[in-house]
């Protein structure tokens, strides 16, 4: 399996064939104090996974574009479907979906300033990976059992670095990756001061890969 870091909180997942892309915001915006670099135009997702309804996750240019070139599976909570205004697989935490490559869980976060936010714990036979999406720390996320954890590091609306170190000291993946940190003033953090205190911590360049196997 191949994880490809497509900045802020968006990845590609290539697991044998399939296209997972999760939370893209690749479109330009004036917020930014990191320009977006990532071609989207690369992408070619069977299914797209949004965590919840905010721009920086569910970025309707982004989507427009990525739904031209194939008729992806568009996967979220109810409030994505109204801002999209498109017809997508709703789901909740605790729902879980199964596909010919992968099991789907839809999992809590804590954001109180979403409507309805999510994370994603995705099974290929065995091999998990969790992407949190926006969310505070709370302790029953120790409980998701994952190989990789895609956590929230930025520290204002989500969990900050020093959290998501606790949590993955609870939780035990193998690695942890940072995301949802730099792309704009208000969620400045260091994530290679995270990767000094601990091993299990991979830190990832916009339009960066690494394989993962079993």
């Amino acid at each position: 399996m191949q994880i490809q870091y497509l900045g802020h909180s968006g990845f590609l997942i290539l697991h044998e064939g399939i296209e997972i892309v999760i939370d893209p915001f690749l479109s330009e915006n004036p917020k930014r104090i990191i320009p977006q670099n990532f071609d989207s135009r690369n992408l070619n997702p069977n299914f797209i996974l949004l965590t919840h309804e905010h721009f920086d996750h569910c970025d309707i240019k982004t989507i427009q574009l990525l739904t031209r070139k194939r008729n992806p599976k568009i996967i979220g909570p109810a409030p994505v479907e109204r801002k999209l205004g498109l017809k997508i697989v709703k789901v909740k935490p605790g729902n879980q979906l199964k596909y010919d490559k992968f099991i789907l869980r839809a999992m809590p976060a804590v954001h109180p300033q979403s409507e309805l936010p999510i994370g994603f714990l995705l099974d290929f036979n065995g091999l998990r990976v969790y992407h949190a999406g926006d969310t505070l720390y709370h302790k029953d996320l120790a409980k998701i059992n994952t190989d990789v954890a895609i956590l929230p590091i930025g520290g204002t609306y989500t969990m900050n670095g020093e959290e998501a170190l606790k949590l993955a000291e609870e939780m035990q993946p193998r690695i942890l990756i940072p995301m949802h940190y730099n792309t704009f003033t208000e969620i400045q953090a260091d994530p290679y001061e995270l990767a000094k205190r601990s091993d299990q911590v991979v830190v990832m360049k916009p339009g960066e890969s690494m394989e993962v196997n079993q």
